[in-house]
């Protein structure tokens, strides 16, 4: 089924396709006679608002936010707003949704992060650090969650692939610090820049739109992170505590401050360096899509920016 452009829609087309429910809400008439049933319906394309006036709590109870569902109705203009009048709406099975159409990806795919990641460790000269990231290349799995996964669920690399489009900009940003600076211990460096959030494939899941696990709710990517990089750091021989210790560290302190959720602050360097990196890579994101973003391309201002708290200048 081709996927409806939700930005083309005009007033009397019909439609007929599979849509996320990012939000739904029953209410009531003004007459106070029944409900009607509201939906926010998205798709890669954007979002629209649907109504359903008949059979409202029926429908309401065949669906929850979060879930596909196929849709039929007609293009309406209400108050100067597109939205959809629906005659039918029916929950997709879970086994047949197809992230792609809901979220935005980079693309990448499993191979070409797995031959990057290669690329990346057989640059490591610290023999521990390097046989680390060589293991962890060998767990097809969990490259390819990497691959999949976003890097947040709205403000930076929302998207499918966001995380390792992320890690990947931090890795070179470090090398680049690293050749900057002399007393930096460039392979520490690099494999935090690499790891500091791959607890996030564990934080988050990716269906119809970018939710958190249970275990992202109760524990977070950097416990999450910890617990997954000492796991592989016991398969290593001999890998030495303090090394152990200090990478652990990176992932613990990279927000770096305890009002943005980190354990404990950088306390070495390359922790310090690593936290300012996330902010920087991150920031470049936000600036990035704002001007992207914009309705009107020739417009100097991009709207607020939530993550950035403020608009963007982008002339």
């Amino acid at each position: 089924m081709k996927d409806t452009n939700i930005n083309g829609l005009q007033p009397g087309d019909e439609v007929n396709g599979e849509f996320a429910v990012r939000s739904k809400k029953l209410l009531p008439y003004r007459d106070g006679t029944g409900c009607f049933l509201g939906l926010t319906l998205a798709n890669k394309t954007g979002q629209v608002e649907g109504r359903v006036w008949e059979q409202a709590d029926e429908v309401n109870k065949c669906c929850r936010a979060g879930d596909v569902v196929r849709v039929s109705g007609r293009v309406a203009e209400y108050k100067g707003t597109i939205q959809l009048n629906l005659t039918a709406v029916g929950k997709c099975p879970d086994d047949e949704v197809v992230p792609e159409r809901f979220i935005p990806s980079t693309g990448v795919p499993a191979k070409k992060v797995w031959e990057d990641w290669l690329n990346i460790a057989s640059s490591i000269g610290n023999p521990h650090l390097k046989q680390l990231l060589t293991l962890m290349a060998n767990d097809h799995n969990l490259l390819q969650c990497l691959a999949a996964s976003p890097a947040a669920k709205r403000n930076h690399h929302a998207k499918l692939g966001g995380l390792w489009e992320h890690s990947l900009g931090m890795v070179k940003a470090a090398e680049g610090t690293a050749a900057a600076y002399s007393q930096v211990n460039r392979d520490l460096l690099i494999t935090g820049a690499l790891l500091h959030d791959i607890g996030k494939i564990e934080e988050f899941r990716a269906r119809a739109d970018i939710e958190y696990t249970d275990a992202g709710r109760l524990l977070g990517h950097i416990i999450l992170g910890v617990e997954l990089v000492n796991r592989y750091i016991a398969k290593v021989p001999g890998f030495p505590k303090t090394l152990r210790l200090k990478l652990l560290h990176m992932i613990v302190s990279h927000h770096g401050q305890y009002e943005w959720q980190s354990p404990k602050r950088p306390k070495f360097l390359e922790a310090a360096i690593l936290h300012q990196l996330d902010m920087m890579d991150a920031q470049v994101d936000m600036f990035t899509e704002a001007a992207a973003g914009r309705d009107d391309t020739e417009d100097n201002w991009a709207g607020w920016v939530r993550g950035l708290d403020r608009y963007v200048f982008c002339g």
